[in-house]
């Protein structure tokens, strides 16, 4: 009765077509239920970079250039400095917007070798 579970089994033959590529023995390796565990492990992650995509950063092109898409960029800030430096309401507008910070003094530097030669450790009582 539980003769046919216990039998060892003839072991199956891996088969891949004649225009098979690695990657066709990598998956009929890993799916094979008759293999050791860690050999099905290590044929599926050969397998692994080559059956899903890797997240990636992808570029988008376009039909212009990155120098014409410069150029047009540069164009639009001088239009919008053009247009902060137009009288508004009849008044003039401020167009310098940058701001002057007073110069601000050093901290004093205490002396260079101040606490190595210090006078009062070789002082005579």
């Amino acid at each position: 009765m539980f003769a046919n579970l216990f039998e060892d089994k003839k072991p199956q033959e891996i088969e891949i077509p004649a225009d098979g590529i690695s990657l066709d023995l990598l998956k009929a390796v890993y799916r094979n239920n008759q293999l050791p565990l860690t050999t099905r492990m290590r044929a599926a992650i050969a397998a692994l970079p080559f059956e899903v995509p890797k997240l990636a950063v992808t570029a988008v092109v376009s039909e212009q250039d990155f120098a014409t898409v410069l150029d047009r960029r540069l164009k639009r800030i001088e239009e919008m400095k053009l247009l902060e430096n137009k009288a508004v309401n009849g008044g003039t507008t401020i167009t310098d917007r940058t701001i002057e910070l007073e110069p601000q003094p050093a901290p004093p530097a205490p002396a260079p070798l101040n606490r190595i030669y210090d006078k009062r450790k070789y002082r005579r009582i």
